[in-house]
């Protein structure tokens, strides 16, 4: 997803200095429309994913519109890139438009979607199944993510709500609470 666009951009910054990082983040037109944003980013990554299978990562796979946000994207289950791949197609990710490069967050509508996601999860034996944060990410620690996947048939009664499926809940690792200024439902 994001994360394999990052890593690229990361490279890329590493690789070409400053000037390839403000070269990304300028290549965008703020005043074009999101189709028009959508339509080059999905062309953009479309040439980024060919990069990557042909330097190395025959499967990779091609870039999707993520039914949450309406943006283009790569499939969750996207592997990392390798670094050597990153270098070779950092050209290429640079010129990301930088609404691609970012991570967005769900519409308003799959925002409540993920909520009410997360409500059916502790009604059906997750308890401490925290809501979704501005991103759409679901924070949890390792205990929650050790729970999240034993409860099969709490997953299967909630991801109906989810528009596109399991493939787009997307957890995080939640900051680990302090013992004194610990807060929240975790």
């Amino acid at each position: 997803m994001k994360r394999t666009i990052a890593l690229i951009l990361i490279s890329s910054c590493v690789a070409g200095g400053a000037a390839a990082c403000s070269t990304a983040g300028a290549s965008g037109s703020q005043g074009g429309s999101q189709a028009g944003g959508t339509e080059q980013g999905m062309t953009v990554m479309r040439q980024l994913a060919h990069c990557i299978r042909s330097h190395g990562d025959p499967g990779f796979p091609d870039p999707i519109i993520n039914p949450l946000t309406g943006a283009p994207d790569f499939p969750q289950d996207a592997p990392d890139v390798p670094a050597n791949i990153q270098q070779a197609c950092h050209s290429i990710a640079n010129r990301l438009p930088p609404d691609v490069q970012q991570s967005q967050p769900p519409t308003a509508r799959n925002m409540q979607a993920l909520v009410r996601f997360a409500h059916c999860m502790r009604s059906h034996g997750v308890p401490a199944w925290p809501d979704p944060n501005a991103l759409g990410e679901f924070p949890l620690n390792r205990q929650m993510t050790v729970q999240y996947k034993s409860h099969v048939s709490a997953n299967n009664a909630c991801i109906r709500l989810v528009p596109g499926g399991a493939q787009y809940i997307n957890i995080v690792q939640a900051a680990p609470q302090s013992a004194a200024g610990g807060s929240g439902n975790g």
